[in-house]
């Protein structure tokens, strides 16, 4: 069996801080958030995780196979960029939405500026589907840029009805980009449940999440190359 590690970030006061920022301030906290999500990232990027783009007062980090030392690097990284203290924890199960919730329980025990992380019973990697929706530029051009972006909120609500019963998490990338954390020992055949005439799909599978990424992608850009809709294409590399 294989575990995900998915750990949690908070900002702490993060609502109190923004109701002291006056009536004209929601500019202000959309670029903090940006400021804080891209350092975050840039980060996460260099030690080989992720930060999915989520709701920003709370951060989800895809950490398989990261040190505890890696762990307080992010840590020490969101502190320096947030105008609020944070605390941050780290969890594993079989599935991400499970290590997701272990996680934000054990994070309303730390005090601020401080970690928590579990160690996990197994080997520890990450499975990612990237996954986007076919003639999404004609599905554009012939509605609206508004309408196209909730034919894609659409979707990604009923991916994440049918793959969260099954322990999987779903975050939007972005134009018609969508990406699910799946449960490794699952990844290929949920994403072959989901798929339809309209999706096509590429998974990665590795021990840590910024190369499992980059082997979703790659075999995406594979499927897009054949021109074959509704096709999976599954990548497996570090683990």
């Amino acid at each position: 069996m294989i575990y995900t590690r998915i750990a949690v970030l908070e900002q702490v006061g993060y609502r109190e801080w923004t109701e002291s920022l006056g009536s004209d301030r929601e500019w202000l906290i959309q670029e903090t958030q940006s400021h804080l999500y891209h350092g975050l990232q840039e980060e996460a990027a260099e030690i080989g995780a992720f930060v999915l783009p989520l709701r920003y007062d709370y951060m989800i980090m895809l950490a398989s196979s990261l040190s505890m030392g890696e762990h307080e690097r992010l840590l020490r990284r969101a502190s320096s960029l947030s105008p609020v203290p944070v605390r941050m924890a780290s969890s594993c199960a079989l599935t991400p939405l499970r290590a997701e919730a272990r996680s934000s329980s054990r994070l309303r025990k730390l005090a601020p500026g401080t970690y928590g992380y579990s160690r996990c019973p197994g080997p520890e990697a990450i499975a990612v589907a990237h996954i986007d929706v076919n003639d999404f530029t004609f599905i554009t051009l012939s509605t609206s840029t508004y309408k196209a972006f909730w034919h894609v909120r659409k979707l990604l609500l009923r991916l994440h009805s049918i793959l969260a019963r099954r322990g999987g998490i779903v975050s939007y990338l972005g134009g018609d980009n969508v990406i699910a954390v799946l449960p490794v020992d699952e990844a290929e055949t949920m994403i072959g449940e989901i798929l339809d005439e309209e999706l096509k799909a590429g998974i990665g599978v590795a021990s840590r999440a910024r190369e499992a990424l980059r082997l979703a992608a790659a075999a995406l850009d594979n499927i897009r190359k054949s021109r074959v809709k509704g096709k999976r294409m599954v990548s497996l590399g570090g683990v």
